[in-house]
Order: structure tokens, then C-alpha cells, then sequence
């Protein structure tokens, strides 16, 4: 009956020791949804190419690390549970191994929940990038190329539009909407910073017009024309709402082809445009930079 019990205790506190890490990650994602939503709602975005793909290859990648997971523990398990066993059965506890042991569990718990936020900040750019890809397929409609992601120094540009009126170097900034705040989910262009309900930025506004710079100054060195480009701030599911008139624009996603559309801001020929679209090409290419 003894051996029994100690057995049970050692499986248990195995167990418990898993399961207060996975604790740890739950207790984050009901803290995050309790407080905030995401701005955009995926199931009404329109699909991009390898979409169905990349969802299985991401179930695939969490079921194999899985089951990776479930080998380590099927095989440690039965000796943890013995050694565990053995120390309840002697009487003699092993006080380095104990707080080593739940000093190891207090580091993983932390860096568990650091990452979790870091991987909930991730979803919300990812999110907010797709939603704003979803509206831009539009444009080619209307003759303009578009390009995304495109690796920068240090830094990545993540929409970029190329047409007869112009180029634009979308920023993309994805927000939570935090619960408190209703149906307030507005943000305010004044004072020449960005007004949320429960905070406010200025340094989107400096990103933006930053990066446009950086791609008007490649796309002049690589090309030899006179190029201007106009930075465009976005802020995916959120109503902006403009106090002052902004030196660019700063819209939502479902602003932006509109506004795309109503820019006059040069002419550009065909043959500039196909000049600079190769140059883009070149530099949207793995490890690749434009000549």
C-alpha cells in the first residue's frame, strides 16, 4: 500500500509540475482575451495564395512538437516516478534537487509567459498585414503592382505599392482593442500624434515617413529617376479620425485602396514603372538585394 501511495504522490507531482507550466499559458491567453481583441476578424478577409497551406503546416509543426514532447515524457516518466518514489519512501528529501527543480519550473514559467505575450503581438501584426494585403489585391485591377514585405536595412517595409500615380510605402500597425473601451474603438489624429481611447503614439507617424524616405532614396540610386514616394499609415479594423490634416494619409484598411486611387501625386510612365517594379522584384527576392 505504501509503495502504492508513493508511487501516486511521484506521478502526481509529476503531473503537477507539467501541468502548472501549461497553467501558466492558459491563465496569459484568458488575461489577454479578458482585456483585448483583435481589430480584424480573419474570416472575413479575402484568401491569399498557399492560405489553406500554411493553417496545415502550422497544425502539422504543433502536432509533431507534440508528439516530440509526448516521447521525452513517456520515456523519463517512469524513472522520474521511480526516483520520486524512492525519496517519499526513505524519508530523506533531496533539497538541492527540490529547489532546483522549482527554480527550473519558476524560469520556464517566466520565459513561458514572456514569449506568449511576444507570440500574441506577433498574431496581432500578422493579422493586421493580411487584412491590409486582402484589401490592396484590388489595385491590380487598376493596373498598379504590389509588393510585400520587402527587407529594408534592418528593418522591413510591409506593403508597397507601385502604380501610374505614384509609389506607396504602406505601414501597417496592428492594435488590440481593449475591452474597456466598448465600442470607442477610434483613433484620433490630433495635435500631430495618434489619440487611441486608452493611450496615444507619435512614433508610428516618424516609422513611416522614416521608411518612405529609405525607399525613395534606393529606388533613386537604383533607377536614376526623380522618384517620390508617400508613406501611408494604417491601422487595420480601427475608425480613424482626422482632428488635423495629416502631412500623409492615415486610414484604416478599408480606406486604403480608396485613397490609393484618389492620390495625384506624379505621373509616372510605363517605363519607369516596369523600371522600378524590377528593381522591387530583385529586392523581394530571398537573400536578394536590387542592383
Amino acid at each position: 500500500m505504501d509503495d502504492l501511495l508513493n508511487q501516486g504522490l511521484s506521478l502526481l507531482f509529476v503531473i503537477g509540475s507539467v501541468y502548472s507550466l501549461l497553467g501558466v499559458l492558459f491563465v496569459k491567453i484568458w488575461l489577454h482575451q479578458k482585456n483585448a481583441k483583435l481589430p480584424v476578424d480573419r474570416k472575413k478577409l479575402k484568401r491569399v495564395a498557399t492560405q489553406t497551406l500554411n493553417e496545415q503546416v502550422n497544425d502539422k509543426i504543433v502536432d509533431v512538437i507534440g508528439l516530440v514532447f509526448l516521447s521525452a515524457l513517456i520515456v523519463t516518466m517512469p524513472f522520474a516516478i521511480k526516483g520520486i518514489a524512492e525519496m517519499f519512501a526513505s524519508g530523506k528529501f533531496n533539497y538541492f534537487l527540490i529547489i532546483a527543480i522549482a527554480l527550473g519550473l519558476i524560469y520556464v514559467a517566466r520565459k513561458l509567459w514572456v514569449e506568449s505575450n511576444h507570440l500574441i503581438k506577433l498574431k496581432l501584426g500578422r493579422d493586421a498585414e493580411l487584412a491590409v494585403a486582402s484589401e490592396l489585391i484590388e489595385l491590380q485591377s487598376h493596373g498598379y503592382q504590389v509588393f510585400h514585405d520587402i527587407q529594408a536595412d534592418g528593418f522591413n517595409i510591409d506593403h508597397l505599392v507601385v502604380g501610374p500615380n505614384g509609389i506607396f510605402a504602406i505601414e501597417t500597425k496592428g492594435r488590440h482593442k481593449r475591452i474597456k473601451d466598448d465600442t470607442n474603438y477610434k483613433v484620433k489624429f490630433e495635435k500631430n500624434r495618434l489619440v487611441f481611447p486608452s493611450w496615444f503614439e507619435s512614433k508610428p507617424l516618424e516609422q513611416a515617413q522614416n521608411q518612405a524616405n529609405w525607399v525613395n532614396k534606393w529606388l533613386q540610386d537604383a533607377t536614376g529617376f526623380n522618384t517620390q514616394v508617400l508613406p501611408i499609415l494604417c491601422f487595420p479594423g480601427w475608425f480613424v479620425e482626422l482632428k488635423q490634416r495629416p502631412v500623409f494619409p492615415i486610414v484604416s484598411h478599408k480606406q486604403i485602396v480608396k485613397t490609393i486611387l484618389s492620390m495625384r501625386q506624379v505621373n509616372l510612365e510605363q517605363e519607369q514603372q516596369r523600371a522600378i517594379c524590377y528593381q522591387v522584384v530583385q529586392r523581394a527576392l530571398n537573400d536578394s538585394k536590387a542592383i
